[in-house]
């Protein structure tokens, strides 16, 4: 048997028994989906993902498996096996198991619960170990060049838990623990250098700064004070949701290097045209202080399919960044197809962002834009697939996912 026919059977087995252990009389849908992915930071990826959704007797999703089987040049074959739980309106949770033929794997356990203490308060907890090839490097600063990209590997280990109360109907306060260990080692892309490194060999330095690459522990604490008036956490219909933060790291607890961060987020949801559209809006500044060892993984960056769609993962980097976005989901189409109701969405979307380095300057003085469409896979009351295109001023960009980017 090969090296890694082993997990792939290990994966086809779960999935057979997490669908034979679904409630019985359970309704299922199957739906097929073909993945076709031009990531700045990945490449060309195709594959294809086989969603199978068990339904209750009100046609609502109650548990779902989202297996795939990708092709990517830099990490081979990459199959995933996905399972997402929502046992009740409040609850849910996943687990996301997935090895490369190569080095890239991923691991992921999430878990929410919004109905403690009769829904006056939540718990949310999560625990991932990532390691990705592809990833980028390309300097600090707002106006880093594209000719100076770097490649390296990311061995992430992450532990993180939220605890938070409504204070009053609208408003929430949070405190996040997060336990981080981070490294990097050589990346899988044959044409580019390791990061500290260009391509005529010499020692890469950015403004006088040499990016940090030793491994790094990180056990950070965050408090939120947080706005929302949103109708639905997943599929926002009209609402605001607005939060201020601050989050400390401190050699003299154990962690690496010392920093603080802070900032604020601000999302406005508006229903338009009779309610087929929906304006979505957002706007946002952090901001980190810390000391020039500060590695440039606890930093704010643009790009991906989050923010600044036209770009790859982590384009731009620096210690602070503003991004404002605004799009229009429109729903055009709202078939049922496998055996659910799909509302098809086409959204057309802009954005513009920047990073800098210090706190005084400006946040919009030289900023970055973007333009696209998306395409959305709605299935109520939490399920949304998409697929975005943009265009930035170094080229497109296809990014996939599930959830809203916001």
């Amino acid at each position: 048997m090969g090296a890694h026919e082993l997990p792939r059977r290990r994966l086809i087995l779960a999935a057979l028994v997490l669908a034979l252990a679904a409630p019985a009389g359970a309704k299922m849908s199957f739906i097929p989906i073909p993945e076709i992915i031009t990531d700045p930071t990945e490449g060309n990826t195709l594959g294809l993902l086989g969603v199978v959704l068990f339904l209750d007797e009100k046609d609502e999703i109650k548990y779902m498996l989202a297996p795939d089987a990708t092709y990517n040049k830099t990490k081979g074959f990459f199959p995933h096996f996905r399972f997402f739980g929502y046992p009740t309106p409040t609850r849910r949770y996943s687990i996301v198991v997935g090895k490369s033929t190569t080095v890239d794997e991923e691991y992921e356990v999430e878990f929410s619960d919004r109905g403690f203490w009769e829904g006056r308060a939540f718990l949310l907890g999560a625990a991932d170990y990532t390691r990705d090839s592809t990833e980028r490097f390309y300097g600090f600063g707002n106006d880093s060049l594209e000719e100076s990209e770097t490649n390296y590997t990311s061995n992430l280990a992450l532990v993180e838990g939220t605890a938070g109360v409504w204070l009053l109907p609208y408003v929430n306060l949070t405190y996040r623990m997060r336990i981080r260990n981070f490294s990097v080692s050589h990346g899988q892309v044959d044409d580019l250098f390791f990061p500290g490194c260009t391509r005529s060999g010499g020692c890469f330095v950015f403004r006088g700064r040499q990016p940090e690459l030793g491994a790094t522990f990180h056990w950070a604490h965050r408090t939120a004070l947080v706005y929302d008036s949103r109708d639905d956490m997943d599929i926002p219909h009209h609402g605001t949701l607005a939060g201020v933060y601050g989050e400390l790291a401190d050699r003299r607890l154990g962690s690496s290097t010392s920093f603080v961060k802070f900032g604020a987020e601000w999302r406005k949801f508006l229903p338009v045209w009779r309610n087929r559209s929906i304006v979505a809006l957002r706007a946002l500044a952090d901001y980190v202080s810390g000391s020039a060892d500060t590695p440039f993984w606890e930093m704010s960056s643009l790009g991906g399919r989050r923010a600044l769609r036209g770009y790859g993962s982590d384009r731009f980097i620096d210690f602070n960044r503003s991004l404002a976005s605004a799009e229009v989901r429109t729903r055009v189409w709202s078939p049922r197809l496998f055996g659910v109701k799909v509302e098809l969405e086409v959204t057309p979307f802009l954005e513009a962002g920047q990073v800098f380095s210090h706190v005084t300057d400006s946040p919009v003085s030289d900023l970055h834009w973007v333009y696209g469409l998306g395409f959305r896979g709605v299935v109520r009351p939490q399920i949304v697939a998409f697929v975005d295109i943009g265009y930035g001023n170094e080229g497109s960009a296809i990014f996939s996912g599930v959830n809203y980017p916001f």
